[in-house]
C-alpha cells in the first residue's frame, strides 16, 4: 500500500491547537521574510514503548533535498502538546500496520506556514520530493483562510528509482487533494513522491496559516522533511 487516509480528529487537542502560536521562524530559509514556523524532536520506539531523545540536530543530502540539504539544521524541540499527540498517533494500530517495523526512529516536525497579501507561503518549497524515509505521516491540524495548498502524491518512476531524470511516462498521480483539518496521510516515501503546492490569503488583510504535524518512520537512519 503506497498511501492511506485516517481520520485524526480525536488525537487533536485543543492545546495542540494554540501551541503553533508559539513556534518560532525557520531560520534556514531562503527567504528574507519567513513564511515557515517550525519544532521538532526525535524518539526512539520499541514494540509499545516510545522514548524521547534530547537531540535536536537531523541532517540530509543535498540529493534528497536540493533547497534546504548539506547542511546539519536545529530546531527548538517540541513542546508537551506536540509530544503527546505524536505518541498518540505513531502508537495507533493502524499506523503500526502501515509503518511495518516493531524498532524505529520516529522524527516529529510540527510546522506552521503562512501567507500574506505580501508573502506567498511554500509548503514545499523544493517542489516534488522524497523525505529519505522509510514511511511518513502528515496530519493536518488546521487551516485558516487558506487558497491553495493541496497535497499531491505520485508514484515515482522507474527513472527516479534508479536516481535518473524523469522522462515523459509515469506520471502517476495517486493524491490530487485540499487536507482538511483531522486528517492524516501515511504514504510510503520510498515509492512515491509528494508535494504541498503554494498558498495565499484567501481573503486579503486578514492571517492566512496552515499547520501540520509531520512524522516520520525511519528502521534506519534517514533524513527529515524540508
Amino acid at each position: 500500500m503506497r498511501l492511506r487516509l485516517l481520520n485524526a480528529s480525536g488525537k487533536i487537542s485543543d492545546e495542540l491547537i494554540e501551541s503553533f502560536s508559539e513556534l518560532t521562524a525557520d531560520n534556514y530559509l531562503k527567504s528574507r521574510v519567513p513564511f515557515r514556523f517550525r519544532a521538532f524532536a526525535s524518539a526512539l520506539v520499541k514494540g509499545d514503548t516510545l522514548r524521547w531523545t534530547d537531540d535536536d540536530s537531523f541532517f540530509q543530502d543535498t540529493d534528497i533535498n536540493m533547497y534546504a540539504g548539506g547542511v546539519e539544521r536545529r530546531f527548538p524541540q517540541l513542546g508537551a502538546p506536540a509530544r503527546e499527540f505524536a505518541e498518540r498517533l505513531v502508537l495507533a494500530p493502524e499506523v503500526r500496520r502501515f509503518v511495518g517495523a516493531e524498532e524505529f526512529t520516529a522524527g516529529c516536525h510540527q510546522i506552521r506556514v503562512v501567507a500574506t497579501d505580501d508573502q506567498v507561503g511554500l509548503p514545499a518549497p523544493e517542489g516534488f520530493h522524497r523525505d529519505g524515509f522509510d514511511r511518513v505521516a502528515v496530519t493536518c491540524v488546521a487551516v485558516e483562510n487558506v487558497s491553495g495548498a493541496i497535497s499531491l502524491v505520485r508514484a515515482r518512476s522507474g527513472d527516479e528509482e534508479r536516481g535518473e531524470e524523469r522522462g515523459e511516462e509515469g506520471d502517476d498521480v495517486l493524491l490530487d487533494r485540499t487536507m482538511p483539518a483531522g486528517e492524516t496521510l501515511l504514504f510510503d516515501d520510498t515509492s512515491v513522491l509528494h508535494y504541498v503546492t503554494p498558498m495565499t490569503p484567501k481573503f486579503p488583510e486578514r492571517p492566512a496559516y496552515r499547520d501540520v504535524v509531520v512524522i516520520t518512520f525511519a528502521k534506519e537512519n534517514g533524513g527529515a522533511p524540508a
